[in-house]
């Protein structure tokens, strides 16, 4: 199976139903229209954060913080300029393969420098050396050198549409960006005026991406319900697919010393999968759409604690204790769970991060970032061990800057049935051929 592109494979699809419909009309099934959603809205701010030990990575806006959450320090903080062009971005490049109607010359050149600079995903090399950024408006990847204290930027490359998820290479060699059109683009973090390599693409929006320890496998997921598993480097040979899920699978983690991987879905399930043979090993019920996914190591190879973000549920958060079976090697149970209220309902929750004993959660209140933090034990607000004015004086770093949560909703698929407006019809027909035939 060779790789296309995906944005031509969606003009197909879409080029295909019309035909269909076309030859067939009132005979088609019902379907599923499944749109491709090409970048976030224009009002939303995207937030991100995360955990890589001893460091917490938030970032919005133009803005990323490195704070060290045990003794209360900014380690260091990167703030990307209002125009990328002054830090080397070429702009028409960057848009050079956009999908929308654009400028033309200078006057694109012009267009593009103007667009507002947003941070979307933030990620930290397996070794700690490098930190990779992605960006919407202007859309491109930044490539920053982690050591010494602050960050150093290495290159600013343009992005040809904007980025849905990021991940490096196990030895941090190279870099994974996949676009919201489905595409997955390589970009070398050694020789850094080499061009992007596409590797694979979707047929729909990609949420998360892995790449396996030993690098033989990418591991990817989408908005079609599917999980991914392509080998590389010959990433135009499939090597399986992890089916089951009926909505967008949101995120993916690899469950070290093992071949098995956990997905969180916008269908109400958790699930672990051999990724090598694409069997589901465990599906746990969730009592509503999950929509982001964290995990830590309790016990490599046979304990991890899963977290799980629902969507528009009074349970804000998750947290699912993973055992598996030392005699099968195969089975795996939720040993222990416990939900994290985090006041959901009254904020705007965009996403988490999960440390040893606590849990860090952004979002949005009156359209300002807020940062709070609960107990993982017992899911209630960490009052004593993180001090309110800490969380205060962080988020201060972000008072210039909105933040509007993206609209999730636009993951699930938008259902019609057309099958059921020609059975109407054709039921009208025929009463009134009979009503012709009696008079």
């Amino acid at each position: 199976m060779k790789t296309r592109d995906a944005t031509c494979q969606n003009v197909t699809v879409i080029w295909y139903f019309y035909v269909a419909q076309s030859l067939f009309g009132a005979y088609c099934t019902s379907f599923t229209w499944n749109y491709t959603q090409l970048s976030p809205a224009a009002d939303s701010e995207m937030t991100t954060i995360f955990y890589a030990e001893p460091e917490l990575v938030l970032g919005h806006g133009r803005k990323v913080l490195f704070l060290n959450p045990n003794d209360l320090q900014i380690f260091k903080d990167i703030e990307l300029p209002a125009d990328l062009t002054t830090c080397g971005l070429k702009i028409a490049a960057a848009d050079a393969t956009e999908e929308q109607q654009q400028p033309v010359g200078s006057e694109k050149a012009a267009a593009g420098a103007n667009l507002e600079v947003s941070i979307v995903n933030v990620s930290y090399s397996p070794d700690r050396q490098l930190i990779a950024l992605t960006t919407a408006g202007q859309k491109a990847l930044l490539l920053y050198k982690s050591r010494p204290e602050h960050a150093k930027l290495l290159s600013v490359r343009a992005l040809a549409r904007a980025s849905s998820a990021l991940a490096f290479a196990p030895d941090s060699s190279s870099v994974l960006v996949t676009d919201k059109t489905g595409d997955c683009y390589r970009y070398d973090c050694v020789e850094l005026e080499a061009p992007p390599q596409l590797l694979l693409g979707h047929l729909s929006i990609v949420y998360d991406i892995l790449w396996t320890p030993d690098q033989k496998h990418i591991i990817t997921c989408d908005r079609d319900d599917k999980i991914r598993v392509t080998n590389y480097p010959a990433t135009y040979d499939i090597h399986s697919y992890c089916l089951g899920h009926k909505e967008f699978v949101s995120g993916l983690a690899l469950l070290t010393g093992t071949e098995h991987l956990v997905s969180a879905s916008g269908d109400k399930t958790l699930r672990i999968w051999n990724y090598t043979t694409g069997k589901q090993l465990l599906q746990h019920e969730l009592p509503a759409p999950a929509v982001r996914l964290r995990l830590r190591d309790l016990l490599p190879a046979k304990r991890y604690q899963v977290a799980v973000l629902f969507y528009e549920h009074v349970e804000a958060i998750g947290l699912y204790e993973l055992a598996l079976d030392e005699q099968s090697k195969d089975i795996w149970t939720v040993a222990r769970q416990q939900m994290v209220r985090a006041e959901a309902g009254s904020w705007n929750i965009s996403c988490f991060a999960l440390t040893s004993d606590s849990i860090y959660v952004a979002g949005a209140l009156d359209e300002r970032l807020t940062l709070r933090v609960y107990n993982s034990s017992d899911g209630e607000q960490a009052k004593t061990t993180v001090p309110t004015g800490w969380l205060d004086m962080v988020t201060e770093h972000f008072a210039d800057q909105t933040c509007v949560p993206e609209d999730l909703s636009v993951w699930f698929k938008k259902r019609y049935d057309n099958v059921s407006d020609y059975m109407e019809r054709k039921k009208r027909r025929i009463e009134d051929q009979q009503h012709q035939q009696k008079s």
